[in-house]
C-alpha cells in the first residue's frame, strides 16, 4: 500500500498523523556564494551552490556559449566550490547552476567581464615636462579606449626647439590602458612619430582618481633612441560631440623661441562657434617689455574631429599663432601650441599647454573670490620656484585680503624660501573674469603679482568632469612677475578640518644640477591619517637619483596640523625611499600641504629641507572605480 492510499483512509477514519511514510520535497537551487559583479578578463572566482531536496548536486553553464568562459569542475555537490574562469573577451555573462536531479530548477547570477575595472570611452589628455634632450616640450591628445583596454586616438607635441609633430598632428594607431584595482596602471601609445617616447611609443604612470580624471606622469624610461622624457598632466573623460561654451579663461606654460619659460593667460569670447575676441597677458623674459599686460587678440576656432581635436588660429605670436585644442566637454578644452613644420628655430612660436574653462553665463567682480587656496609654479625653463598659499578677503575692503603661504625658490644654487609666510594684498576682478592680484612686495620672497582668470563656479578646474566647489569661483593663474613665470589655479577653500582617507598624489620635480635643470615626476597612491603613508612611480631619465630611469618610491610621514593657520599641514620628516635595480636610497624631504577641502590640497617642497630641489603637486581624494555593481536574479 502507498503513502497516499494509506493517507486516505486515516484520514477517513479520522487519524491525522502517521510515521514511517516519507514525502517528496521541492528541489531548490541557491548560489549560496557569488562571484564579484565585475571580473577582469582570465581572472578566477569561487562560486558555491547550496541544493535542497536532494543529495544530486549541480550542473555548471553559462551564456553566451563559447565565449563566456569554464569552470572547474563542471558539476559539484551542494555546498562545494567550483573554479570559474572568466574569458579572455569582455562583456555581461550569466552564470547558471541546474539541478542534477530537475533540470527545470535553476539558479543564476550576472557577471560583467571587464579590463581596468571598466574605465573605457573617449578621454583626453595633457602634460607638460622634459625631454631627454633638456627640452621643455609640450603635449596634448586624445585616445578612443576600448572595452579590452587597447585604445586609437591623435595628439599633438613639440618641444620649441628640434621637432613637432605635423600640421595635422600624430596619430595614434595603437596602445593599452592596463590598470589594477587601486587604479594604478600604466598607459601605452604607439604612434606614426618616431620623435616622441621611444622610437614613436610613449608610456605613461597613470592613477585614477575616479572614473573620469586621473593624474599621470610620462614615465619613458631608458629608450634606444635617447629620446625618452618625464612630465606630469592630466587624462579626462571627454563629452563628444561638445558645443563650446561663449566665454572662457586660459592660461598656458611653455618657453619661448629663445628657451626661456614663457606663460599666457586671459579671457576670450567665442561668436558664431568659430570668432574669437579676447585679451592675454604674456610673462616672457626675453621681450622688451615684461610682463605685457592687456593685450587684446583675435583668431578663429576650427570645429573638432570625431576624437574632439580641433584648432585655433590668432593674431599673437607669444601666445601661439597655431593651437589645437581638444574638448573635454561644453566648458573645458585643452591647448597645445604647434607650428606649421618642425623647424621651431625658424619661426618665433613657442611651444606651450594648457587649458580654456569657461565663465558661465554671469559676470565677475571682487565679490567672486572667497576664502580661496592656489597653487602657482614653474616649469624647467626658467627660475624654479612653487608657492602655495590661502587668501581671505577681509570683508571690509573690497578686494583686500590677508593670508599664509609657503613659496620655494632655487636661484642659481642658492635656494630662498618662506615657510607661512603672512601675505596681505588687494586684487581686481573685472565683469568679464580678467583680473589680477598683487602680493605685497616681500611678503612671499620673489612671488608678488599674479594674473588670476576666473572660471564659472560650477567648474571644478581640477577635475573637468567632478563636481565643483560651489559658491565663490575658482581661477586660472599665471604668475607675472618679472624675474619668475609660472601657471596654477586658485580654488574656493571650503573646510580646513583635516584630511583622511585615500588619495591619489602627483608631483613635478625640478632639480638644478651643473648646467641645467632636471625634472623627475612622481604619481601614486597614500593613505592619510596621522601619517601620510604611500607609494607610487617616480620618473628619472637622466637618473638624478643614481638609480633607475623609472623608480619606485615609498614614504611614511606624520602630517600635523599647523596650530596657527588652520588649513596649513606640515609633512614631517618626509622621508622618501626611492628603489631601482641599481639598490635604493632616502631622500630627507620635508613637504607642506594647503587643504582646499577634504578632497582636494595642494602641496610643495619645504626649501628648509636644504635639497635645493623644487617640487609642487596635488594631492586628491579617490572614490571606488569601476561599473555599477550587475543586477543578480536568482530563479527558482
Amino acid at each position: 500500500m502507498n503513502c497516499k492510499t494509506l493517507w486516505t483512509i486515516l484520514v477517513l477514519l479520522g487519524v491525522t498523523y502517521i510515521t514511517g511514510c516519507g514525502s517528496s520535497s521541492r528541489v531548490t537551487v541557491t548560489i549560496s556564494t557569488a562571484p564579484p559583479a565585475t571580473l577582469a578578463p582570465n581572472a578566477t572566482a569561487q562560486i558555491v551552490a547550496t541544493v535542497t531536496g536532494t543529495a544530486e548536486g549541480v550542473n555548471w553553464s553559462c551564456t553566451p556559449v563559447g565565449s563566456c568562459g569554464s569552470f572547474a569542475p563542471a558539476s559539484s555537490a551542494s555546498g562545494v566550490a567550483t573554479t570559474y574562469t572568466a574569458p579572455a573577451t569582455t562583456g555581461p555573462v550569466v552564470i547558471t547552476a541546474t539541478s542534477a536531479k530537475k533540470a527545470s530548477v535553476t539558479a543564476s547570477v550576472d557577471v560583467t567581464i571587464q579590463a581596468n575595472d571598466g574605465i573605457a570611452g573617449n578621454f583626453t589628455f595633457y602634460v607638460s615636462g622634459l625631454d631627454f634632450g633638456l627640452d621643455t616640450y609640450s603635449l596634448a591628445g586624445a585616445v578612443d579606449i576600448a572595452a579590452d583596454g587597447t585604445l586609437t586616438g591623435e595628439q599633438d607635441w613639440n618641444n620649441g626647439f628640434d621637432e613637432a609633430s605635423p600640421a595635422g598632428g600624430d596619430m595614434i594607431t595603437s596602445g593599452n590602458l592596463m590598470i589594477d584595482a587601486n587604479g594604478s596602471g600604466t598607459l601605452t601609445l604607439v604612434t606614426n612619430n618616431p620623435n616622441v617616447g621611444n622610437a614613436g611609443t610613449e608610456t605613461f604612470t597613470v592613477n585614477f582618481v575616479n572614473n573620469n580624471h586621473a593624474l599621470i606622469i610620462e614615465s619613458d624610461g631608458n629608450g634606444t633612441q635617447g629620446q625618452s622624457a618625464t612630465s606630469s598632466g592630466s587624462l579626462d573623460r571627454q563629452t563628444l560631440p561638445s558645443t563650446l561654451g561663449s566665454n572662457f579663461a586660459f592660461a598656458l606654460t611653455g618657453v619661448g623661441s629663445e628657451g626661456f619659460i614663457v606663460t599666457t593667460g586671459g579671457v576670450f569670447t567665442l561668436t558664431g562657434g568659430t570668432a574669437i575676441a579676447g585679451t592675454v597677458d604674456v610673462n616672457d623674459a626675453t621681450a622688451t617689455t615684461n610682463p605685457s599686460l592687456g593685450n587684446a587678440f583675435t583668431g578663429t576656432l576650427v570645429p573638432a574631429d570625431t576624437f574632439g581635436r580641433g584648432t585655433i588660429t590668432t593674431d599673437n605670436a607669444e601666445l601661439g599663432n597655431t593651437l589645437s585644442y581638444y574638448v573635454i566637454g561644453p566648458e573645458a578644452i585643452r591647448l597645445v601650441v604647434t607650428a606649421p613644420g618642425v623647424d621651431f628655430n625658424t619661426t618665433t612660436a613657442p611651444t606651450a599647454v594648457g587649458s580654456a574653462f569657461g565663465q558661465g553665463g554671469g559676470t565677475f567682480s571682487n565679490a567672486s573670490i572667497g576664502n580661496s587656496v592656489f597653487i602657482d609654479q614653474s616649469n624647467a625653463g626658467g627660475n624654479l620656484f612653487a608657492a602655495v598659499g590661502q587668501i581671505v578677503p577681509n570683508g571690509i575692503t573690497p578686494g583686500a585680503f590677508t593670508g599664509v603661504a609657503d613659496d620655494n625658490e632655487s636661484v642659481g644654487f642658492s635656494g630662498m624660501f618662506a615657510d607661512a609666510a603672512t601675505i596681505g594684498g588687494s586684487y581686481t576682478i573685472m565683469p568679464n573674469g580678467y583680473g589680477s592680484l598683487t602680493i605685497t612686495p616681500g611678503d612671499l620672497v620673489s612671488v608678488s603679482l599674479l594674473g588670476i582668470y576666473m572660471v564659472d563656479p560650477a567648474i571644478n578646474v581640477n577635475d573637468p568632469n567632478g563636481s565643483s566647489a560651489g559658491g565663490t569661483s575658482s581661477a586660472l593663474v599665471v604668475d607675472l612677475d618679472a624675474t619668475l613665470a609660472g601657471a596654477g589655479v586658485l580654488v574656493p577653500q571650503t573646510a580646513t578640518t583635516g584630511f583622511t582617507g585615500n588619495y591619489a598624489l602627483g608631483l613635478q620635480d625640478l632639480i638644478p644640477t651643473t648646467g641645467f635643470s632636471g625634472e623627475v615626476d612622481f604619481v601614486g597612491n597614500a593613505v592619510a591619517g596621522t601619517d601620510l603613508v604611500g607609494s607610487g612611480t617616480l620618473s628619472d631619465p637622466r637618473q638624478l637619483f643614481g638609480l633607475d630611469t623609472v623608480d619606485t618610491a615609498s614614504f611614511s610621514a606624520p602630517i600635523t596640523p599647523d596650530a596657527t593657520n588652520a588649513g596649513r599641514y606640515e609633512i614631517s620628516p618626509f622621508t622618501v625611499t626611492v628603489t631601482g635595480s641599481g639598490g635604493s636610497m632616502m631622500i630627507p624631504e620635508i613637504a607642506n600641504t594647503y587643504e582646499a577641502s577634504g578632497a582636494q590640497l595642494f602641496w610643495i617642497e619645504d626649501g628648509a629641507d636644504g635639497q635645493a630641489s623644487v617640487f609642487g603637486g596635488q594631492i586628491q581624494a579617490t572614490s571606488t572605480l569601476g561599473a555599477a555593481a550587475a543586477k543578480r536574479t536568482q530563479k527558482p
